[in-house]
């Protein structure tokens, strides 16, 4: 930063930078005592410390947000009842359920039908000639009821039925696994808008106290200027910190109207007016190679692998029905049910049927590419899934990394925020070092807090990756074991 030049008056006030060092300390507590009504004192800066060197970070404010963490069951209820009441997953359901009743719709194919009927008419007009050909005609009764039953049993398909109950049980087990990823997808959304409106909190908070503060040191400076301690040019360079500060402050409110609306969009309620860090993750993976071996048992890997072997057991079905059918049934008829007492027959019947020609060969052509094509879909989901929990485990590594160094440049920048303030202090620095090195204490502060909400929700992106968001939350999910 480029040293202001104090004017000549100030070698004859040798005690101003005293005075505005008290007042500046002064302006500091009373804006802290401020903001611990508005907010817990777990997001406001520190006041400086004469002794700069040995300062005790086992009580600072800020990184004593990763020390504080929100009660784990109710948090997992407030997941659990996001992801029960959101609409994604009510329309999850309804597929599963229709998927559960295809399976039975066929299994009834292994069933025998039966068919009943019951007709009856009168004639109201008729006139026939004595032509021999039409005695059929002449000889029918003016009015009849005839009721039939037949009883119709599949004997043999060549397992074609068989088949497509497979087919209709991985369907099944599909549809079960995007029910399960779509949940996973409404809890991490949900983690996420957690950890959106925890950090915006913060920073708004933050960023509030700043702006306030260097409103407050403007008015220092103004009185310092009376004193004659420093050049009225001052004040325009304290405007611009005062305006960035604005600046930042109006994007963090910006944000965390975003984040509120989010949050409200998926649990249907306000965000917590206490709202703190979510808890930690506890399961997680050891090293690479297994989180992309875990990434194998993920609800969209099991679902493509489902609907891969669904399509080639409909593919197995069309050929079976290229084969002959035989059933066997019985018809039964009671004719003239008013008319007369026992006119009636009951027949047993076989029949062997076998379609030629009509497009079936194209039709298993064409079963056999959609089962091909499923293939290379369940090989693709099982890469990507390979790919996404790689990029989740070293998103983790790396971040774990940036929050060490994100902590160690927050512990360097308060403590040179406080040489810089001591220094002035003993009149050896300027009021603007004073506000640019504050302002580097809380970009470095905001860079923390944003560094730490990243990493958790990075957490909890690589239990999705690897199919343990759903143990860790400890969300209730049916099996494919139907």
């Amino acid at each position: 930063m480029t040293r202001i030049r104090r004017c000549p008056k100030a070698r004859h006030k040798p005690g101003g930078g005293r005075v505005i060092l008290f007042w500046l300390i002064a302006v500091q507590d009373a804006a802290a005592q401020t903001n611990v009504q508005k907010a817990p004192s777990a997001v406001n800066l520190p006041n400086a410390e004469s002794r700069p060197l040995d300062i005790d970070f086992s009580n600072d404010p800020v990184l004593a947000l990763r020390k504080h963490q929100t009660n784990r069951d109710d948090f997992h209820a407030l997941v659990g009842e996001t992801v029960r009441r959101h609409p994604a997953t009510m329309e999850a359901e309804a597929l599963k359920d229709v998927a559960d009743v295809r399976v039975r719709q066929e299994r009834g194919g292994l069933l025998p039908s039966l068919d009943l009927s019951l007709s009856s008419y009168r004639v109201l007009s008729r006139d026939f000639s004595n032509d021999p050909d039409n005695i059929v005609e002449r000889s029918r009764a003016r009015q009849r009821t005839d009721a039939s039953a037949s009883l119709s049993q599949t004997v043999l398909d060549f397992g074609s039925t068989t088949k497509r109950i497979d087919a209709a049980k991985d369907r099944r087990e599909a549809a079960n696994a995007d029910t399960e990823s779509t949940e996973e997808r409404v809890a991490l959304g949900t983690v996420t808008a957690w950890y959106r409106v925890f950090g915006m909190r913060a920073l708004v908070r933050l960023g509030a106290a700043f702006a306030e503060s260097q409103r407050d040191l403007r008015q220092g400076v103004e009185q310092r200027i009376k004193e004659g301690a420093s050049a009225e040019a001052d004040l325009a360079r304290v405007d611009s910190y005062i305006a960035d500060a604005d600046r930042q402050l109006a994007g963090f409110r910006r944000a965390l109207a975003d984040a509120e609306a989010r949050f409200r969009e998926l649990t249907g309620i306000e965000a917590p007016a206490e709202l703190e860090r979510a808890p930690v993750p506890v399961v997680l993976v050891a090293t690479r190679e297994e989180a992309m071996e875990a990434a194998g048992g993920v609800a969209d890997v099991r679902s493509a692998q489902a609907s891969a072997r669904a399509a080639h057991g409909d593919a197995g079905a069309v050929k079976a029905s290229k084969l002959p059918n035989v059933s066997a049934g019985i018809d039964a008829g009671r004719y003239g049910v008013i008319e007369n007492e026992r006119d009636y027959d009951v027949r047993f019947r076989v029949t062997v049927r076998q379609r030629l020609f009509g497009g079936t060969d194209t039709r298993l052509a064409e079963y056999r590419a959609r089962a091909r094509a499923a293939d290379a879909r369940s090989s693709r989901v099982r890469e990507e899934a390979s790919r996404d929990a790689a990029i989740a485990w070293a998103d983790v590594q790396a971040l774990e990394t940036q929050q060490g160094a994100l902590e160690n440049a927050y512990t360097a920048s308060r403590r040179s925020r406080d040489v810089i303030v001591e220094r002035f202090r003993v009149s050896r620095g300027s009021l603007l070092d004073v506000l640019g090195g504050q302002e580097s204490y809380f970009a470095s502060a905001s860079a923390y807090i944003q560094g730490l909400t990243e990493l958790d929700v990075a957490r909890y992106i690589l239990l999705a990756r690897t199919g343990k968001l759903s143990d860790e939350l400890g969300l209730e999910i049916e099996g494919s074991a139907q």
